[in-house]
């Protein structure tokens, strides 16, 4: 069976969708849903935001938390510019 997990994370964007985004660790894929966006910095954002969901994985650190200390990190690593 030949694997579709890459090493590099890949980003993919739809239209519709319930969520802002999502990482899906079996194929290493960030999905961005765009209707859930105001602004192209809100997009950024939320790429930033899969893309670090992309490293916690890769790092085998997303292992040791369960998905709300998973988000909660990601939280505070976003506000952290705002609290220094």
């Amino acid at each position: 069976m030949v694997s579709m997990k890459s090493d590099l994370a890949l980003v993919d964007f739809k239209i519709g969708g319930e969520n802002r985004g999502m990482f899906y660790s079996e194929t290493n894929r960030c999905l961005i849903y765009l209707h859930q966006h105001e602004s192209i910095e809100d997009i950024y954002k939320t790429i930033q935001h899969e893309l670090i969901h992309f490293a916690l994985e890769k790092m085998d650190e997303s292992d040791d938390m369960d998905e709300e200390q998973e988000e909660k990190l990601i939280f505070h690593m976003a506000w952290a510019d705002f609290a220094i």
